[in-house]
């Protein structure tokens, strides 16, 4: 049984604070634990937010939403994105470490394992409070990665168990005005779905959508197509000639919840709009999505929930692992993972889906339609291929010699690799001259000098390719990772100073213990920053291994000081801790075996 976390916020807003009231338990059982405390002040958040709104809406992708089509994605547009999301996931988690809310911290630290399945659930009517990326609260997003977050309505009641009349689940989908997105793909997912009953209207008639939800008994409601949101009042485009407020479904989505109706996705835009328009209509769930949505990424997310939720995952599940993988294709469609978000009626339990054990489901996403306009990415905006001429195409007798070529090259390049792991002049110096040979084929330039090499850092010679000439512009698709390595630096430094302040006397053990780490910490810093200027596309497979194995040790560096940070000013709350100066030490040292071992291991 999973555990439920419900995190009410009582009264206040961000210019005052907010007073929040923490509860936890099992599932379906009163809770066990409960918390009251309090988060200060934060003006920022809210000026973050719209920092970061607004530069999203600029950029000009093709989405579920009504918007110019003259729109230009702007690759200047895409990084200041990144920029904005990285300072406004820095401001909220920084927020939640604050130490009026360090008890609470503390509190789910003790009552939740790693292991468990957590539904949190987010109770407040403040629309800013539920539009903040919570998901990226480091807490859940790293420690519990088993659990998700969820908008929770501020007023809920609970429904009356409704007798069903077939085994299996049944699914209105409505398939809306659908100008300038492709909603055959969304179709086709849905027709595979396993121990599923789908009904289908392509853009119906207000009278016949309206009898479908007043005269048939449905557990699931689909929609796909265009919505929005004017004056905080969601609307879906049911047609080309007609829309409809939810405000004027109100009685037949009723009628709907009554007859058991226990989800409705909206894979569509501006959802937050949507879901407050249907709160009081106490639908147990509802799947939205927080900002505009690319078409792409709506296809997607759709294929990634329904794999996961039709083979037996909990829902809640199910849409942390569909968002998780959108973070694939983040490097055309920034914060893609940002973008769907659950409302939960508190009253009740999330929908399950049963199927046959062992049946595994599927699901392949339809091939992209093929189009004649450009194709817009974070790097470059690439025009469609123009056809070769006859003169320009290459024979296979031609194309072989090249491959020969070219896996010599790479042989060669791998075995300078591994000597330059192993630094002596001589061999550098030969294969430095050897590797700009071979690689010129592929517009390589390779500095000549390799002094720069630092025998005694690994790190460094990880990242070698540094030096490589013209590269103009940073990977973006490792770009958030060396942005959030900086980030995570910062704030190590900023722990160790409230440790050296808040406990003076601490033992020099653990100073030193602590500078060790700090010091290794920079490292992996330094050698994602420099892989994240990475370019070339031949290199990137190799430098983006590097960078994985160093982001992983810079994450679980930071999560050790974090919690480092939380006993620190839990000790100077209560001055009775008494086992805090023998745990602690032990904890660093073993990140740091753990470290060093990683380390080595790499240098053999």
């Amino acid at each position: 049984m999973g555990k439920l976390v419900t995190l009410k916020f009582n009264d206040g807003n961000f210019e005052q604070g907010f007073s929040v009231t923490i509860q936890i338990g099992q599932e379906g059982v009163q809770p066990s634990s409960e918390i009251s405390v309090v988060l200060p002040p934060s003006t920022d958040l809210p000026e973050l937010y719209d920092a970061w709104q607004s530069i999203y809406l600029a950029i000009g992708s093709p989405t579920r939403l009504f918007a110019d089509a003259n729109a230009v994605t702007n690759v200047s547009f895409i990084e200041d994105c990144y920029d904005a999301a990285e300072k406004l996931a820095e401001q909220l988690n920084e927020w939640l470490r604050s130490q009026s809310f360090l008890p609470a911290r503390e509190l789910l630290s003790d009552n939740i394992q790693r292991t468990d399945e957590v539904r949190v659930l987010l109770q407040s009517g403040n629309p800013y409070l539920q539009k903040m990326p919570w998901h990226l609260w480091d807490l859940f997003d790293r420690r519990y990665t088993k659990s998700e977050i969820a908008i929770a309505a501020p007023a809920y009641s609970s429904i009356e168990p409704t007798q069903k009349h077939s085994d299996k689940i049944r699914i209105l989908v409505i398939l809306g005005n659908s100008e300038g997105i492709d909603i055959d793909a969304d179709r086709t997912m849905l027709e595979q779905l396993p121990n599923a009953e789908v009904t289908l209207l392509v853009e119906p008639r207000r009278q016949q959508l309206n009898d479908e939800l007043w005269q048939q008994q449905w557990d699931i409601l689909f929609f796909a197509g265009h919505s929005s949101t004017q004056e905080d009042i969601g609307r879906i485009y049911i047609n080309e000639t007609e829309s409809l407020r939810m405000e004027q479904l109100r009685y037949a989505l009723r009628t709907a919840v009554s007859n058991g109706l226990r989800l409705a996705i909206f894979n569509s835009c501006d959802g937050l709009g949507l879901a407050r328009s249907l709160f009081d209509l106490h639908i147990p769930q509802v799947i939205v999505m927080r900002e505009p949505i690319p078409d792409e990424v709506a296809q997607k997310f759709l294929r990634y929930f329904l794999e996961d939720f039709s083979s037996g995952t909990s829902c809640y599940l199910s849409v942390r692992r569909a968002r998780e993988r959108l973070q694939g294709i983040e490097d055309r469609f920034p914060c893609a993972t940002w973008l769907p978000i659950i409302c939960q009626n508190p009253a009740e339990m999330p929908l399950t889906w049963s199927i046959p054990k062992n049946e595994k489901v599927t699901i392949p996403l339809p091939a992209p339609t093929k189009t004649t306009m450009p194709v817009v990415t974070p790097m470059i905006e690439v025009s469609p291929q123009k056809s070769l001429s006859r003169s320009n195409k290459r024979t296979k007798l031609f194309q072989l010699p090249q491959t020969y070529m070219l896996l010599a090259g790479t042989a060669l390049g791998l075995a300078c690799f591994v000597a330059v792991l192993r630094p002596r002049p001589i061999v550098i110096a030969s294969g430095g001259a050897i590797a700009a040979i071979v690689f010129g084929a592929w517009a390589w330039q390779v500095k000549k000098e390799f002094a720069w090499l630092n025998e005694n850092n690994l790190l460094d010679r990880y990242v070698f390719a540094s030096k490589v000439e013209a590269l103009e512009r940073k990977s973006l698709a490792t770009g958030m990772q060396w942005r959030r390595a900086k980030a995570w630096t910062r704030e190590i430094h900023a722990y160790a100073e409230k440790i050296v302040e808040k406990e003076s006397d601490m033992t020099v053990d653990i100073l030193e213990t602590l500078i060790t780490v700090l010091a290794l910490a920079e490292q992996v810093a330094d050698a994602i920053t420099t892989i994240g200027q990475v370019k070339s596309e031949n290199y990137r497979v190799v430098a983006q291994r590097r960078l994985q194995a160093s982001y992983d040790r810079l994450q679980a560096t930071h999560e050790l000081l974090q919690n480092l940070q939380d006993q620190v000013l839990l000790l100077s709350l209560d001055r009775n801790s008494s086992n805090f100066k023998m745990e602690i030490p032990a904890q660093l040292r073993l990140a740091i075996d753990t470290n060093k071992i990683t380390l080595q291991a790499n240098e053999n």
